[in-house]
């Protein structure tokens, strides 16, 4: 009867280290079925061998392994621990999620955190598969030749230290090829530049957000298993505007085919400690630790908005989609070039987030450009916001559309929302949108900049104005008194960065502001508006809430932290304190009168004494 080691894998403990007396494998990340509880942990590779003599045994284990990869792996393969060397290859549950994510979807995309060993992870799964599997033609591809080669060296290591049974025939194993006989598949890893177009069952892409010109790479790829390949693309975050960001964005917007597998370090017992966080995070730096371990995608530069509030609505806008898109057909090109377009996701260029309501009152603001397409053009851009709640309820967003079309979508739009008060940025193309709606279309609540100038509406944006007119869209942000719900809003917010050449906030290069501005002008007029209330009258909560906010908050807690005591302000327990009980416990030459301030006589002459002379 086969020994069964269940209480070892259940109970071992750390003998030494930070760890000591802590279990090896806590159930919170491990979980074994019945076929790893026989795995005896003292078995050698060298006993291991001795399986030759017995063919049942290891026609047994043979079939264990091909219907186990996780079994096949604790059992027989062996890793490079940086800390502890060559040890037995152990999945984390998260390990386990990632494989049968691979197992049951087409195309993933892992987003995974620092060190999270997924690169080895999914190495020795196509060695497994190359094992057990037949005839299957496997790429990784990797951001470099050096990287590639180092990629594989997790297969030359798990060949080298199988038994001698298990050890397939190879027909090629060099650093970069591996041929298997018996089964008659591939595996390779190359760098971009020496990746070949030949047809793949899967194609793997290591680190994605790192490759240089990852568009074009995918772009030459994708016919290799566009036949019925799969595809695995794995990296931690880089930034913005590449590939792997895209992809991500587009595969949680249900936009392309792509299945996101979102990892935690949280997953991983050796990182879900104090220590480990506060090492590491003092060793990444706080934009470091965004990007690397919490898995962040910020932009390149000091982002205009700070990185807490880019975060917190990254996460707030990720889950809200419109109940309604309309115009499919001005789309933007970036969103359905895509080769895994998802023939289920629903375009449209005009996204609603609210229905019109009786009695409330709504302001909106475009900025336009002229249509082209390309994804270096400018996108004609409508925001419309509720003014009771400050909530984003529409915005229209293309790069396609001509402005004589803009602005009859503009005009109907405003119309759907009670007559909307219409801001327009009344520069280049915006004049040409205020002259159809003034003109042509006789819209009739535009608004005016210069009421002395009624036959010029629009706000004219130019160096004198434009900080103060982003500065007030910045301050509602911070105060969280303006509700946004625009993922495509929030994308421009998170590649908006300070200039350090031109010395001024925009867009970073081959990026867009237009939502930005259009949104700005909502602020800037709203905040104009405001300060024109009557002295009495009620003061919309909108303004007083940066009073609330945690900035603010902070500011006062700091500016109040170690303050001497002021003898003006005082209250009675205080004058008790501070009143003289013995005279003994003065020092000598600084005696003074405690009961009358040397300056009492201009304290009594504005009336703030209690006891007047």
């Amino acid at each position: 009867m086969e020994k069964d080691f269940r209480n070892y894998w259940l109970t071992a403990k750390h003998k030494d280290g930070s760890l000591k007396g802590q279990l090896l494998y806590p159930q919170e990340y491990y979980t074994f079925d019945e076929n790893q509880f026989k795995i005896d942990p003292n078995e050698t590779v060298d006993e291991l061998d001795k399986y030759q003599d017995d063919s049942e045994k290891i026609k047994e284990e043979w079939i264990k392994c091909a219907n186990s990869f996780p079994y096949f792996a604790m059992k027989y393969v062996k890793i490079v621990h940086p800390k502890s060397g060559l040890i037995r290859f152990i999945l984390y549950d998260y390990q386990r999620r990632v494989i049968e994510n691979y197992d049951n979807h087409r195309y993933n995309l892992v987003s995974k955190f620092r060190q999270g060993g997924l690169t080895t992870l999914t190495t020795i799964w196509l060695l497994w598969r190359c094992m057990f599997k037949f005839d299957e033609q496997i790429m990784v591809m990797s951001k470099s030749d050096r990287e590639a080669i180092k990629a594989g060296e997790n297969v030359v290591v798990a060949l080298n230290n199988l038994p001698l049974w298990m050890k397939p025939e190879m027909l090629k194993s060099n650093a970069h090829e591996h041929h298997f006989a018996d089964t008659g598949c591939k595996l390779s890893f190359w760098a971009p530049a020496a990746a070949r177009g030949q047809a793949l069952t899967w194609f793997i892409i290591d680190e994605a957000a790192f490759v240089e010109k990852m568009d074009l790479a995918w772009r030459a790829m994708f016919p290799t298993i566009s036949t019925g390949g799969a595809c695995i693309a794995i990296s931690t975050p880089n930034g913005i505007g590449n590939w792997y960001e895209e992809t991500y964005r587009g595969a949680l917007e249900r936009r392309n085919k792509f299945n996101v597998i979102d990892l935690d370090y949280h997953e991983n017992p050796d990182y879900n400690n104090p220590d480990w966080v506060k090492e590491t995070h003092a060793q990444l730096g706080p934009k470091g630790w965004l990007q690397e371990v919490e898995k962040q995608f910020l932009g390149s530069g000091d982002t205009y908005i700070s990185s807490d509030i880019l975060i917190e609505l990254t996460k707030k806008t990720k889950g809200i989609e419109p109940i309604r898109k309309l115009f499919p057909e001005w789309n933007n090109q970036y969103e359905i070039r895509n080769e895994l377009e998802n023939e289920n996701w629903i375009k449209g260029a005009l996204h609603i987030w609210g229905e019109h309501i009786d009695g409330r009152e709504y302001i909106m603001s475009a900025d336009v450009a002229e249509g082209g397409g390309d994804d270096e053009n400018d996108n004609s851009c409508l925001e419309v916001f509720d003014q009771n709640t400050m909530e984003q309820v529409a915005e229209f967003y293309s790069n396609r559309i001509p402005t004589y079309m803009f602005a009859q979508i503009v005009d109907q739009v405003g119309k759907y929302y009670g007559n909307a008060l219409c801001v327009v940025e009344a520069n280049g193309p915006g004049l040409a949108l205020l002259n159809t709606l003034q003109h042509t279309l006789d819209y009739e609540n535009l608004y005016y900049d210069d009421p002395s100038k009624l036959e010029r509406p629009g706000v004219k944006v130019g160096p004198a104005n434009r900080i103060p007119i982003l500065d007030s869209f910045h301050s509602r942000l911070i105060s969280r008194s303006m509700n946004i719900n625009s993922k495509r809003l929030v994308y421009e917010l998170n590649t908006f960065i300070h200039n350090k050449q031109h010395k001024r906030p925009e867009a970073q290069k081959g990026k867009h502001d237009d939502a930005i501005m259009a949104t700005s002008l909502i602020a800037y007029v709203l905040d104009k508006q405001l300060r024109h209330i009557p002295v009495g009258a009620e003061v919309p909560k909108e303004v007083t809430k940066i009073f609330d906010s945690d900035i603010y908050r902070q500011i006062r807690e700091e500016l109040a932290r170690n303050k001497p005591l002021d003898y003006l302000d005082y209250d009675d327990e205080d004058e008790d304190i501070l009143r003289r009980q013995d005279e003994d416990d003065i020092l000598p030459g600084i005696l003074v009168d405690w009961e009358e301030h040397p300056k009492q006589w201009v304290i009594d002459e504005f009336g703030w004494g209690k006891n007047k002379k």
